[in-house]
C-alpha cells in the first residue's frame, strides 16, 4: 500500500480545530457574550466565523491528495458542508438552547461568508498557481 505521508490529515487540523471554536461560539450561553451597542454586529461575526472556516476548508481541500473530488470541486462541497453547518447550528439554537434563538439573517450572514471566504481562497489560490509558471 502506497503511503501518502501527513499531506491528506494534517491539512484537515486548522479546520476541524476552527469548527470546535465555531460550535463553542455559537451553541454557547448567549449570555456570557459580551453585548454591542452597534446594531448588527452580530452579523459581522456570523459572517466572519464562516468566512475563515470556508477560507481553512477549502485549503484543505486543495492540498490534501487522497480524495481528488474533493480538490477539483471543492467549492461544491464546501458551500454544501458549510450550508449545512449553518443550517444546523441554527436549528439547535432555535430549538434545542433555551438561552439562544434561531435567526434567518444569522443564516444569510453565514451563507455570504462562506461564499466570500471561498472566494478569497479561490483568488490566492490562482494567483499563486499563476506564479508558479
Amino acid at each position: 500500500m502506497r503511503s501518502r505521508g501527513a499531506s491528506t490529515g494534517f491539512y484537515f487540523v486548522p479546520p476541524l480545530v476552527w469548527t470546535v471554536i465555531m460550535l463553542g461560539l455559537m451553541l454557547g450561553s448567549g449570555s456570557s457574550f459580551p453585548g454591542s451597542q452597534i446594531e448588527g454586529t452580530d452579523l459581522v461575526v456570523h459572517f466572519g466565523i464562516f468566512g475563515i472556516w470556508a477560507f481553512l476548508i477549502g485549503q484543505s481541500f486543495y492540498k490534501q491528495a487522497q480524495w481528488p473530488v474533493l480538490k477539483f470541486h471543492r467549492g461544491f462541497f464546501v458551500l454544501v458542508l458549510g450550508g449545512l453547518l449553518a443550517a444546523g447550528t441554527e436549528a439547535v439554537q432555535g430549538f434545542l438552547l433555551g438561552s439562544r434563538y434561531a435567526n434567518l439573517g444569522d443564516y444569510v450572514a453565514d451563507v455570504l461568508g462562506l461564499l466570500v471566504g471561498l472566494m478569497v481562497f479561490e483568488r490566492l489560490a490562482l494567483s499563486a498557481k499563476g506564479n508558479r509558471r
